[in-house]
């Protein structure tokens, strides 16, 4: 049986623009049930690795909120060991904060399940995937480094500043960013699987290189020097989220079914942490059409092409469309709330229109408006 750790990457996300002011973007809510690090966990548990690492970069308050007191991150996966890794000693510092200090300061996890490999993966680039047979492949070619990427289709707008890879006879040969100079691309999915042998000589070369050196950047600086790694093809649904107006368009889009499909799979739940809350209510008056409604929430007015999240208070006469609105806000009689995003326990009440255009429209935690 081939031992693995599977290491959730919270270091290379770029953020969501003011979603993230206080929070990190993997504890971050989407689609008004889950967050954005369910995805990357739920894929470990899937590929049936049970030895979960998370890797936190800021906010550990946030992660640890969501995950919950347990060690593992539901009891309705097959999830039996999960750590927090945050490396406080460079914490406050951005030019050393980085992934691979963060497992220096956690080898103990390492020495303690000894694995074969590692599975890193991103909280930022959705997708579902089994990582099983890759793994198996990884380890019977004895390969260094299995990259995982995806071809797209709309690299100018698309994993800007992600790397792109050149893919030659299913070896790696380079890696660089991004800069949105053609559509038709191969993306890395900041997805690794990593020999031990492989680790401990990245971390042993990073030290020599630079103390600023992060993952990325000694894989980078080795396929400069001529080696090439093993590549693994990601054909599905795969999304990379950078900023409030990727968030918004990405959560938009899993309103229609035909996007939805690709993403939640039956063969491949999603799991996230449960609330103990009652089913959604809906008044007699209520209108709703095309949204996600998510447990707890009271709608007693209008929804239409929106996603509402738990315990969140649709007032009769008050009208939600193409927007975004998290836990506990209220939305008062009378009020408009179009292309918005709505951070947790907001009350609209006194303004009575509120409105984006090109970018959605973002009202901060805990306002009174």
């Amino acid at each position: 049986m081939i031992k693995t750790l599977g290491l959730c990457n919270l270091h290379t996300s770029k953020g969501l623009g003011p979603l993230t002011n206080s929070r990190a973007l993997a504890s971050t809510s989407f689609l008004g049930r889950y967050a954005f690090m369910d995805f990357a966990l739920s894929n470990f548990s899937n590929s049936g690795i049970d030895k979960v690492g998370i890797l936190i970069k800021n906010y550990p308050r946030s992660i640890i909120k969501h995950l919950g007191s347990s060690n593992v991150f539901n009891t309705n996966t097959k999830l039996g060991f999960e750590q927090i890794m945050y490396d406080e000693k460079h914490a406050n510092n951005p030019l050393y904060n980085h992934d691979l200090n963060n497992i220096r300061a956690n080898d103990w996890l390492i020495i303690e399940t000894k694995p074969d490999v590692f599975v890193i993966a991103p909280p930022d680039i959705i997708y579902c995937m089994d990582f099983s047979t890759i793994i198996q492949d990884h380890v019977l070619r004895q390969e260094a480094i299995t990259i995982i990427y995806s071809r797209i289709k709309d690299g100018r707008t698309h994993f800007i500043d992600e790397e792109a890879v050149t893919v030659i006879d299913g070896r790696v040969k380079s890696m660089t960013p991004n800069l949105g100079s053609k559509d038709d691309i191969d993306v890395s999915l900041d997805t690794f699987i990593i020999s031990k042998t492989m680790m401990e000589q990245i971390l042993t070369l990073a030290n020599s290189l630079s103390a600023t050196y992060a993952l990325k950047d000694v894989i980078r600086h080795m396929l400069n020097e001529g080696r090439t790694f093993a590549a693994a093809k990601y054909n599905g649904y795969v999304r990379a989220f950078h900023g409030l107006q990727s968030y918004y368009q990405y959560s938009m889009e899993l309103l229609s079914y035909e996007f939805r499909k690709k993403l939640f799979r039956e063969e491949w739940p999603v799991y996230t942490v449960s609330h103990n809350t009652a089913p959604a209510r809906y008044g007699a008056k209520a209108l709703v059409k095309n949204s996600i409604i998510a447990n707890g929430a009271k709608v007693y007015g209008t929804v239409i092409n929106s996603i509402i999240s738990r315990n969140v208070l649709v007032e009769e006469g008050a009208v939600v469309e193409g927007s975004i609105i998290f836990t506990d806000t209220q939305i008062m009689s009378g009020v408009k709330i179009n292309r918005a995003i709505v951070d947790k326990y907001v009350r609209i009440e006194k303004t009575k229109l509120l409105s984006g255009k090109d970018e959605p429209l973002y009202i901060n935690q805990g306002d009174r408006l």
